[in-house]
């Protein structure tokens, strides 16, 4: 297939308007990517308008040249030759990327039999018909990185595995209510609105990663108000221990809900710094929202 003659196709496709005058010099890094894309799976057909149509969509914000700095051209590609329909392209998925769903399975400690249940989801999360008539792969990709995104979809089959078996409670694992219950600041009500339901998917998940005892721990602070004091006490540590556990369970939460935002849907580091310091800076009203009151005993030390 040869060089595409034309960047045209990106720039109309882009969800705001960019003035040509006011286009950065950009054009050298699409065909970059299209290159790439195509070295490194010379064997599936994908056209380049539709190509770079799809690179467009993907765009959130209006620096676009540093948006297509953060592309990745071959993972892309592969995932829109999938929702075409290629077969070749959904074998060399799989055979690429398809590890991960035992990573991202193992946080649950799933049995083999478990993991073969959840390998077969992953397949209809990521290869089953959107209404479009694509695969729902294409709708998913955010900015490309796919090893990060089959580990996520593995972690919410898991997860929805788990809730079935009466593993989990609903919600979970902790509880995680609506993010409409946050709160009423204007900045958390930005929040809402821009990110409502992603932060709501990603959040839930990266709480069903925690272990039990942090979880727990995190619960009898946050919701419960017991002091450090006493939990330190109850699990019969000293108060420097508590801390460094609430520490750890806060920044692990914050840490993971920022990669599955970005493995599901491409949300940057400038977007999700832009709120996820509120909610660092307001942890303990938000978490008291975000976790179930009746949670379960606390963990044994």
């Amino acid at each position: 297939m040869s060089e595409p003659s034309s960047t045209d196709p990106f720039w109309s496709a882009l969800p705001f308007e960019v003035p040509a005058a006011s286009r950065p010099p950009t054009d050298v890094e699409l065909q970059a990517l299209w290159s790439a894309a195509r070295a490194q799976h010379p064997m599936l057909g994908v056209d380049a308008a539709q190509y770079f149509q799809y690179l467009a969509q993907r765009c959130d914000r209006a620096d676009v040249g540093d948006f297509i700095h953060q592309l990745d051209g071959p993972q892309l590609y592969l995932a829109l030759a999938c929702a075409h329909g290629d077969d070749r392209a959904v074998r060399r998925f799989e055979h690429e990327y398809f590890e991960e769903v035992r990573t991202g399975a193992s946080r649950l400690r799933c049995a083999p039999d478990e993991l073969d249940e959840i390998t077969q989801r992953v397949r209809e999360a990521l290869f089953g018909a959107a209404p479009d008539g694509r695969a729902k792969l294409v709708h998913m990709t955010g900015r490309g990185d796919l090893r990060a995104l089959v580990r996520l979809v593995a972690l919410r089959a898991g997860i929805s595995l788990r809730r079935r078996q009466g593993r989990l409670p609903a919600d979970g694992g902790d509880g995680l209510v609506d993010v409409a219950r946050l709160g009423d600041s204007p900045s958390l009500m930005l929040v809402k609105r821009e990110h409502r339901e992603r932060f709501v998917v990603a959040l839930r998940a990266a709480l069903a990663t925690l272990d039990a005892k942090p979880r727990t721990v995190l619960r009898l602070r946050e919701v419960d108000g017991l002091s450090q004091a006493r939990l330190a006490t109850m699990y019969r540590v000293d108060r420097s221990t508590i801390t460094r556990w609430l520490t750890r369970a806060r920044t692990d939460v914050l840490a993971e809900t920022r990669r599955q935002l970005t493995a599901l849907y491409g949300v940057g580091h400038h977007d999700f710094d832009s709120f996820v310091d509120v909610i660092r800076s307001n942890f303990a009203a938000s978490i008291h929202r975000m976790l179930d009151e009746a949670a379960s005993p606390p963990a044994a030390p």
